[in-house]
């Protein structure tokens, strides 16, 4: 398919922003993301003493939290090296930026949450959230396309991002869930056991949105399908188990998040102005 190219002003805004965006991942991200963690570590060890099932949390938490701050110190350094490209319109580098700028917006949720949960309030992590959401948005609105094209961006890309958020908190869930089972080595309790059907379906549907998105991007039919397997494994992962434990609503969330993220990549006018016309075997 022959690509219009972008204008002057939206590459060069792009280009800003990537600019912005990666060296403030880059220079205030881990400070953000430490004191985040330093305020939910004291929390937990403050609990311990009453709640000994949090001892697994205190290990989890800054396993993922590492972690997911090495991607985003990589993806912010990769948006400031990328801007030239970006200004220069060369096609692979508007895929790569989003594919960077979605790390730390979707980390961004899985660092927010728990402190939201402990404190009732917004997490200092919870600013790479809002930045990177706001920066995404409009790398998707900046790209040249037709009105049909913008509107399925905004909401095929929302979902790829939003969907591996929440579930990858319940990954975290799942495997704390089953290491910490009071019947170990056994499975005796149906609520527990379940974790081992989610978590690692969730986990798989988890990198195969963040594989989508810069497919989907370049227009490649197996980012669609990426996208749509992921989209149905969640459907299938997180509505039994939701039914199965009736706790929180959690799962509940999940499977209708795999829904939408299914239906949006379904609708044809969706599919057919994200891929464009292309070679089947692309």
């Amino acid at each position: 398919m022959n690509e219009v190219s972008d204008s002057i002003g939206a590459r060069r805004t792009m280009a800003i922003l990537a600019i912005v965006f990666g060296l403030f991942v880059v220079i205030f991200g881990p400070s953000l993301i430490q004191s985040t963690l330093d305020a939910l570590m004291e929390q937990i060890a403050s609990l311990i003493p009453t709640q000994p099932n949090m001892v697994l949390a205190g290990v989890l938490l800054p396993t993922f939290f590492i972690i997911f701050r090495g991607i985003d110190m990589v993806a912010g350094i990769t948006l400031v090296l990328i801007a030239y490209p970006l200004w220069k319109g060369e096609n692979w580098a508007w895929p790569v930026a989003l594919s960077c700028i979605s790390f730390p917006t979707l980390f961004g949720i899985y660092t927010s949450l728990p402190f939201l949960v402990q404190f009732g309030k917004p997490a200092p992590a919870a600013l790479l959230l809002l930045l990177g959401l706001i920066t995404f948005w409009t790398f998707l609105f900046l790209k040249v396309g037709s009105r049909i094209e913008k509107t399925a961006r905004f909401f095929v890309f929302t979902m790829l991002g939003i969907v591996p958020a929440h579930i990858i908190v319940l990954v975290n869930h799942g495997v704390k869930g089953l290491m910490d089972r009071p019947d170990k080595p056994l499975f005796t309790d149906p609520m527990i056991t379940i974790y081992g059907f989610e978590a690692p379906m969730n986990f798989i549907a988890f990198v195969m949105c963040i594989m989508a998105i810069p497919l989907l991007a370049s227009r490649k039919q197996s980012g669609w399908w990426l996208g749509l397997i992921a989209g149905v494994t969640v459907i299938i992962a997180n509505y039994p188990t939701h039914f199965i434990r009736m706790q929180t609503s959690d799962f509940l969330v999940a499977g209708t998040l795999g829904v939408l993220l299914t239906i949006s990549l379904l609708i044809p006018a969706f599919k057919a102005s994200l891929l464009g016309k292309q070679d089947p075997a692309t």
